[in-house]
């Protein structure tokens, strides 16, 4: 599914000037796009209106060419849309397997529906043990399984808001490489300060200013 963001307006409260104002963007079907830009361009403000978290001021959201809002979020989220973010969040007390499994429980999934496919998920993303406790994971392992639970509903939209920005850079790469690997089937948007990240990527599009006027500059 493609998603276009167009004419987007975004102007926070007390802020002197929006953080998006008439911004653009269209990211193919099946494609991922890194998005970069420096702190305050906009980069988090854009995917939050593109996976329905936030409604411009101004401005459509389409996906698949469908005009979709925040109302779409309740049914969207979780299932055809998916976010991996930098902060991963995971209940420390619990395993990684269920960590993986518990949104999809709470969406009404069914354990015997989810656990295989969920520890499937664990291996393919290098996590040998999915009954280790999430407390004793490490930051790179951590991010590993927020990769394996936005992946669980096999998502048509994948948004990852810079997911290596607390890692070190070899493992940052790597888990950069295993959201799009294992997202190939996706749509990919993703934020990140990393070059060669956004290398890995099919396209980079840049926000070169905060606040920037019109669309960014989209490279293949």
């Amino acid at each position: 599914m493609s998603v276009e963001l167009k004419g987007i307006t975004v102007h926070y409260p007390g802020a002197p000037t929006p953080v998006l104002d008439g911004y653009d963007l269209f990211v193919p079907s099946r494609t991922s796009t890194a998005l970069m830009g420096p702190s305050g361009a906009g980069k988090s403000t854009a995917l939050a209106v593109a996976g329905l978290l936030l409604r411009p001021g101004a401005g459509e959201v389409l996906i698949d060419g469908r005009l979709r809002t925040v109302e779409d979020a309740p049914t969207a989220l979780g299932g055809e849309i998916a976010w991996i973010l930098q902060s991963v969040n995971l209940l420390p007390r619990r395993s990684a397997l269920d960590n993986v499994v518990l949104p999809a429980l709470a969406r009404g999934r069914r354990r015997s529906e989810v656990e295989d496919h969920a520890t499937e998920l664990l291996h393919e993303v290098g996590i040998t043990d999915p009954h280790q406790p999430a407390r004793t994971l490490s930051g790179g392992q951590a991010q590993r399984v927020g990769v394996a639970r936005a992946l669980l509903g096999a998502p048509t939209v994948l948004i990852a808001d810079e997911p290596t920005a607390n890692l070190d850079l070899t493992t940052g790469r790597q888990i950069a490489e295993l959201i799009l690997r294992l997202s190939s089937a996706a749509t990919v948007l993703m934020a990140t300060h990393d070059p060669q990240v956004a290398a890995m990527a099919d396209h980079t599009a840049v926000i070169t200013q905060p606040a920037e006027t019109g669309g960014a500059r989209v490279a293949p």
